[in-house]
């Protein structure tokens, strides 16, 4: 391809080179005639100033019209005699012979009419622009028709010759298109190989780039990268490359992290599922084969219809976080979320009136929300909050504008959570504080002693399903929000949900 469009460009020069000189060369050789001409003229008015001249650029011969045509020169030197010889060579015309047979008898007029009627490529033939007479020689002639004194033999009328060296600008144009296409081939040549090994050394970055991509493809390493130079265009695409390799490996680390999730899922779902299942199949089987007396019956119903109820709230709320994982699940609408804080909190206090819960929020705060959403949200944590702390602990639910949305906040003045057990709040299945009640219940069991009442573990700390503060995150991501955890041993828990004000349309 670069061949040939340097060939293209070659040739297109040379045929723009080749016109500039021939036209120059044209104007040379027309600039030339008329100076031969105008010669001519001169001399035919005055022959004797040939003879006259020492030094000349120029030829001059007479033929003087007579029964036998002669050649007199009239100037001297190697052009002279080689114009004289171009000029009997051409006198051997058959054509001149009528000239000689009109001027033997002295029928001057006549031969002068039989040379103007000839061709202008006959010798000689009167008037025409100057011709080649010879090689090397361009003659123009003119007729004499007076004795010019000292010509060397009287004549009634002759013709003027009068001749100069061929312009050599034909010659220099010939070899001027050779030089060209000397210099063409040699430049395409040159072009070549230069390409070659221009075009393989810029081909070497790309050679890379192939072998590291096919290493990714054999080893299926993500990691590795293209070597990537911003300056040039293969450096650019070697950072293309780069940053799409970037996404691809982030978008395998996030089907990797969400694979985990699901079967971390449902390793905790199926294990949620397989307590209470199996509590009513063991009661169940006790009852088939008449273990239970009349006295145990009610109690064994009642716990078949705990663990069924737990069941059910279990499946229930597994739904809700695979509905909540679909925005278009929420019911957005303009909500007073100040009428809902403070409905929250009188909910709170008819369930728990010993409990000092109350609301700091403004009059009235409208926002775009899904209002069951947001009510469910309060719910779950004023319920982890009695769940949680002992009855006497007070709880504050907030409501405040902040940074172009709304902020709810549930705090509480409770024991708190250790460090571990903050930082997996949100994680589905996991239950603050389990751990410890079991530790401590072990402890216990070590040293005979039964449980402090002052302990801030509840004894029903293992009760709930460990999806609360998931629904909330779930909640606060479908509205394009947030959810945020603090808290620290003695320090109380603060749970905040903060929600765009307009994030839907």
């Amino acid at each position: 391809m670069l061949l040939s469009v340097t060939t293209v460009l070659l040739v297109i020069m040379g045929v723009v080179s080749i016109f500039l000189l021939g036209r120059r060369v044209n104007q040379q050789v027309l600039a030339a005639d008329r100076r031969l001409i105008a010669l001519t003229t001169a001399l035919a008015a005055d022959p004797q100033a040939a003879l006259n001249a020492s030094v000349t650029d120029y030829a001059v011969v007479l033929i003087p019209v007579r029964a036998q045509l002669t050649v007199e020169p009239l100037t001297r030197g190697a052009l002279t005699s080689q114009l004289t010889q171009a000029t009997r060579t051409q006198l051997k015309n058959p054509a001149l012979a009528q000239v000689a047979t009109f001027a033997g008898r002295g029928q001057l007029g006549r031969a002068r009419l039989v040379l103007a009627s000839m061709n202008c490529q006959q010798f000689p033939a009167l008037g025409c622009k100057p011709f080649p007479i010879s090689a090397g020689l361009i003659a123009a002639t003119r007729w004499v028709g007076r004795n010019a004194p000292g010509v060397g033999s009287a004549y009634r009328g002759a013709i003027l010759v009068v001749s100069e060296p061929a312009s050599t600008q034909h010659g220099e144009l010939r070899g001027f298109v050779l030089a060209e296409l000397v210099t063409g081939v040699a430049l395409l040549s040159l072009v070549g190989l230069a390409g070659e090994w221009l075009i393989g050394r810029g081909l070497i970055p790309l050679d890379e780039m192939t072998r590291t991509a096919n290493d990714i493809t054999a080893r299926g390493d993500l990691t590795t990268r293209m070597d990537a130079d911003a300056q040039t265009e293969i450096g650019r695409l070697g950072s293309a490359i780069n940053m799409m390799m970037d996404r691809i490996q982030q978008a395998f680390t996030s089907r990797l992290r969400s694979e985990q999730k699901v079967r971390e899922f449902a390793a905790d779902a199926s294990h949620e599922l397989r307590t209470p299942l199996t509590t009513i199949r063991g009661y169940a089987e006790l009852y088939r084969q008449g273990a239970l007396g009349p006295d145990q019956l009610p109690s064994a119903m009642r716990r078949i219809e705990q663990e069924s109820e737990r069941m059910s709230m279990l499946v229930a709320e597994l739904l809700e976080l695979a509905r909540l994982d679909r925005t278009s699940s929420l019911d957005l609408t303009e909500t007073d979320l100040a009428e809902v804080v403070r409905d929250a909190v009188a909910d709170a206090a008819a369930v728990e009136p010993q409990r000092p819960v109350r609301a700091d929020a403004p009059q009235r705060l409208i926002a775009l929300v899904d209002e069951a959403r947001i009510r469910q949200v309060l719910a779950n944590l004023l319920s982890n909050a009695r769940a949680h702390t002992p009855v006497s602990t007070p709880v504050t639910v907030r409501l405040a504008s902040l940074d172009g949305g709304v902020l709810l906040e549930v705090a509480d003045a409770g024991p708190g959570m250790r460090p571990d057990d903050a930082a997996r709040a949100f994680d589905r299945f996991h239950r603050a504080g389990e751990r410890a009640a079991n530790q401590n219940n072990a402890g216990n069991a070590r040293s005979g002693a039964a449980p402090l009442a002052g302990d801030s573990v509840p004894a029903d700390t293992s009760s709930g399903s460990g999806l609360g503060l998931s629904i909330v995150q779930a909640i606060a991501a479908a509205h394009g929000g947030r959810a945020t955890l603090d808290s620290a041993p003695g320090r109380g828990t603060r749970v905040q949900l903060w929600l765009p004000v307009r994030s839907f349309s």
